[in-house]
């Protein structure tokens, strides 16, 4: 399956927090590479999103912003695999823990140590990485390289654009629909 990917309007790269050493480098290449996607035509905006090992799926989540975020990237994340045909499996991991000890269950999503979201102009969904197609592993450096190839081509096709000086302001809140895979663009301020 090689469908192509469109060029994103803003890329957010999710990594975890407090990982072992042996990660570090690993997080690290994912900032700078980012970093140089920043000033890259076509894409608006680069941001970071920080999650840990797993989270727990709890209705708790409504009243903590950062855990909502999370949920609601990950639901938006599943349901783009299954409109894509793409797995997200063993990078994204839903499991149920139960307790011997307290009698007590629940279930978790297992995250990977880095992540990457694209949206397009529209906030849609267009990719994840990591992910499993049918015959390939396509890893956040993948995406990385897919994305520098792609600004390159819209510089090199399009290079009298000039980019405007004003940004405007993307809306903030809630998700809108996960079956649509249309979500809100992280907002760090929403905290």
């Amino acid at each position: 399956m090689s469908n192509p990917t469109p060029t994103p309007a803003t890329v957010e790269l999710w990594i975890r927090s407090f990982a072992p050493a042996s990660a570090g480098p690993t997080q690290e290449r994912a900032l700078e590479r980012l970093e140089a996607l920043e000033s890259s035509e076509p894409i608006e905006s680069v941001e970071v999103g920080v999650w840990g090992k797993e989270v727990e799926q709890t209705t708790h989540a409504a009243r903590i912003p950062q855990l909502q975020r999370i949920e609601t990237r990950l639901e938006a994340f599943e349901q783009w695999a299954a409109d894509t045909g793409r797995q997200l499996e063993p990078f994204f991991r839903n499991t149920h823990v139960e307790s011997t000890i307290t009698g007590t269950s629940h279930d978790v999503w297992r995250l990977p140590t880095v992540a990457l979201a694209e949206f397009d102009e529209d906030d849609e969904l267009v990719h994840v990485a990591p992910c499993r197609t049918d015959d390939r592993t396509v890893d956040v450096f993948d995406r990385f390289d897919a994305l520098v190839a792609e600004t390159e081509q819209a510089l090199t096709t399009d290079g009298d654009r000039r980019r405007d000086e004003v940004m405007t302001d993307r809306p903030s809140g809630g998700a809108t629909g996960y079956r649509q895979r249309r979500v809100e663009p992280f907002s760090p301020s929403s905290d």
